[in-house]
């Protein structure tokens, strides 16, 4: 990456460029100067990562630019709206951008991570309901069923990135109950109930 001679950076490569740069002055400063120079070249890449207009996020939480004075959720800036940008434009290449913002919308994603998930699941959902739909035109046996057994694949990955949302917003704990049931004499049951959390089984009497 090249450092732009004027210290101003007109494009993503040159703000890291620059980011990259400070830091690595900042770690091998042999005086104050050094220092001084480190902070003009961040201050040029925060210069052009800061956006004149902020972004509101939209559909999916996907981010809009608006000439309205609204305050944004959070605190963006050019690296959320390009990444944004780009999310949008590689769901429409695979021709699930609507598809994509419902699910994220429908999922209720929070940040950049659950957003790819939902865009994950909307163009392997997609994918799988047009092979299933080409598997019904084809009579080889061996190839319908090969084009089948990839879309259940797919169909599994799409139920997979559901879990994954929630298994992070848990942090992967779950919680099981077993009921054991003993009848007794005369036919009466005695129901205890036991928990099994994170591995540890205790019962209602904490054996």
């Amino acid at each position: 990456m090249k450092i732009p001679s004027d210290m101003k950076a007109t494009n993503m490569s040159e703000a890291q460029a620059l980011k990259l740069s400070a830091e690595e002055l900042r770690c091998n400063a042999s005086d104050q100067r050094d220092l001084i120079i480190a902070d003009d070249l961040s201050q040029a890449a925060d210069d052009f990562l800061r956006l004149e207009h902020a972004p509101q996020e939209g559909i999916g939480g996907e981010l809009v630019l608006s000439d309205d004075e609204i305050p944004a959720k959070r605190n963006l800036n050019r690296i959320n709206l390009e990444a944004s940008m780009d999310r949008a434009n590689l769901a429409h290449k695979n021709g699930v951008l609507s598809m994509a913002l419902d699910t994220a919308e429908g999922v209720d994603a929070s940040n950049a991570a659950e957003q790819m998930i939902a865009h994950q699941m909307a163009v392997a959902h997609r994918t799988a309901l047009d092979l299933i739909a080409e598997a019904a035109n084809i009579r080889d046996p061996i190839e319908r069923c090969r084009m089948i057994n990839t879309a259940s694949k797919l169909m599994d990955i799409c139920q997979k990135g559901l879990n994954t949302i929630h298994k992070v917003r848990n942090g992967g704990q779950q919680t099981v109950t077993v009921q054991h049931v003993q009848v007794g004499d005369g036919g009466q049951a005695v129901v205890n109930g036991s928990a099994n959390i994170r591995g540890t089984e205790k019962n209602d009497r904490g054996v």
